[in-house]
């Protein structure tokens, strides 16, 4: 978690839209009937997939199931296909694809995801590296002000940078009602966390990293070290500062995602999307990035 750049060599979007005619439906269908080698569809409309796009997969929910022969194919294939929706993208993305792209939703289906994954990771071993250059925008605090003519300097840098469209993170709608609850508890409630946390943020990366076979080190240490730069500035409420100094001045060397706990590291994902829009990453590891994210929130 879609405002999102297809890799380069990705298949190309067709949207297409079939007519609503009843007579075409019927058409098909006799059609069919008379297909010796007619196919049944293996997905249903309104089932949740994972479909091939470029070399990763995402999920998406049908919306049109169909199986085309030769006089009716808009793609000029025949058999089963499925009008797809790529979960939290643009409708601008959705497009028809033949069965061989989709898989069920399921535990191999996700292993297959993560296994290819890993394997475009290996490809954008920078990810890492890249997340840690990208942190220099989220400075705003009174450190980050410096000397006089450097704001200058700053306009001028911000106003070439190369901004992206936003990269979407998929909250799923459990850990958004753990949101509310955490502000209202801090905002309303004036009940701050019990720092430290058990399991704190490198715990719970730790965890993630624990299950999901070789996971690359480069992802888990990126996102410790956004946490680490983030909260200060971009995740605390206000209530919580004078907590966050008192954590700051006792912790030594100590790094915030072993004191702060899951309530935290959702804002930060929560904020994903604005931060890496003002990155130099290449699209293609925003992608993984993005696909890692959403898997950690399962």
């Amino acid at each position: 978690m879609h405002m999102l750049t297809i890799a380069e060599g990705s298949p190309v979007s067709v949207t297409t839209f079939p007519t609503a005619s009843s007579s075409a439906d019927s058409t098909m269908a006799a059609s069919n009937s008379q297909n010796p080698n007619h196919q049944p569809n293996q997905f249903t409309t309104d089932e949740y997939v994972l479909a091939y796009h470029g070399p990763l997969l995402y999920e998406a929910r049908i919306l049109l199931a169909e199986n085309w022969n030769e006089s009716n194919t808009l793609l000029g294939t025949t058999g089963p296909h499925y009008f797809i929706h790529y979960k939290g993208w643009k409708q601008t993305w959705d497009e028809w694809v033949p069965e061989m792209r989709l898989l069920k939703l399921n535990e191999a289906g996700f292993a297959k995801r993560r296994a290819l994954l890993e394997a475009q990771t290996k490809k954008n071993r920078p990810v890492a590296a890249a997340a840690a250059e990208a942190l220099a925008p989220l400075g705003k605090g009174k450190d980050a002000k410096g000397k006089k003519g450097e704001s200058s300097r700053k306009r001028t840098r911000d106003a070439g940078l190369d901004t992206r469209p936003e990269v979407k993170i998929v909250i799923p709608q459990v850990l958004k009602l753990q949101l509310v609850d955490d502000w209202e508890n801090v905002t309303k409630n004036n009940q701050l966390v019990t720092l430290p946390r058990k399991p704190n943020v490198r715990n719970l990366l730790d965890e993630y990293r624990a299950r999901s076979t070789a996971l690359l080190d480069e992802i888990i240490a990126g996102i410790n070290l956004y946490f680490d730069k983030a909260l200060g500035n971009n995740l605390l409420y206000r209530f919580e500062r004078a907590q966050y100094v008192e954590q700051k001045r006792s912790a030594g060397d100590r790094p915030m995602s072993e004191i702060y706990g899951a309530e935290h590291l959702l804002r930060l994902f929560v904020n994903f999307g604005p931060f890496i829009a003002y990155t130099n990453i290449d699209t293609e590891s925003l992608n993984i990035l993005r696909e890692y994210i959403n898997d950690i929130m399962k």
